[in-house]
């Protein structure tokens, strides 16, 4: 029986805007969409790095929502080069240095005054923070797991819609669990039993996810350092925020 393969990853067409050093070039260019996509896509780890900094839901929603109007508004992102080093650095170190400029004003800034705002869903962020670790981390740590927790799920919804598009959702479904610390490990015996194949087929598909999960996720952190030689020690440093 003819099956088809998963296809290969395109980074041309990547959406991982996340990711992309190229999507700051374009924000600077006050590219609507780019503008849009930056706000919606890295708000999440520099509020998770404000809760910690400011410990409650108003004063770091407030302080959030101040970087990105600062960052849309106020040239921020022209001291932003991809051959600066890497993405997540820059954009920490410019909401660090924000937040000592707040600090020292020691005042809440005030919402509204025709400024756009960037939409942050309470409830998504509630289900969100929920999947945070509770212990004690740094800011810098919660911003860090945070970035690679959000790395890691839109490359697993990329790998899925590869998959997908190749008829072998069901595969992925049985197989991605093993992909990520906690997941539904379970037996290939099973899985096998399931996909009504082999257990050494389904041992050898086992394998090609995980060179796949790992492919994608190269390409992704790719797009957020200045140069190749940086993405594993980009990759490592993600490893380690987890204490693996």
């Amino acid at each position: 029986m003819y099956e088809r393969s998963v296809p290969e990853p395109d980074y041309r067409a990547s959406p991982f805007p996340l990711t992309r050093w190229t999507l700051v070039l374009d924000a600077q260019e006050e590219d609507p969409e780019a503008l849009a996509a930056l706000c919606r896509d890295y708000w999440f780890p520099l509020y998770c790095f404000a809760r910690r900094l400011r410990g409650n839901e108003e004063d770091a929603e407030d302080l959030t929502q101040g970087f990105f109007e600062r960052l849309l508004n106020k040239g921020t992102l022209g001291h932003a080069r991809s051959e600066r080093g890497k993405l997540r650095t820059f954009l920490l170190k410019s909401f660090q240095n924000f937040a000592v400029d707040e600090h020292r004003r020691d005042h809440s800034r005030k919402r509204g005054g025709g400024v756009e705002h960037v939409h942050i869903d309470q409830l998504e962020v509630a289900q969100r923070l929920a999947l945070e670790p509770r212990d004690e981390l740094t800011p810098e740590l919660e911003f860090d797991r945070a970035w690679a927790r959000q790395l890691m799920a839109q490359v697993l919804e990329r790998l899925r819609d590869a998959y997908e598009g190749a008829g072998k959702g069901d595969e992925f479904d049985s197989l991605s669990g093993q992909l990520v610390a906690g997941g539904d490990h379970r037996p290939y015996v099973e899985i096998a039993e399931r996909l009504k194949v082999s257990e050494a087929s389904v041992r050898v598909r086992a394998f090609k996810l995980r060179a796949r999960y790992r492919e994608m996720l190269k390409g992704a952190i790719a797009e957020t350092v200045a140069e190749p030689d940086e993405i594993e020690d980009e990759l490592q440093h993600l490893r380690d925020v987890f204490g693996n």
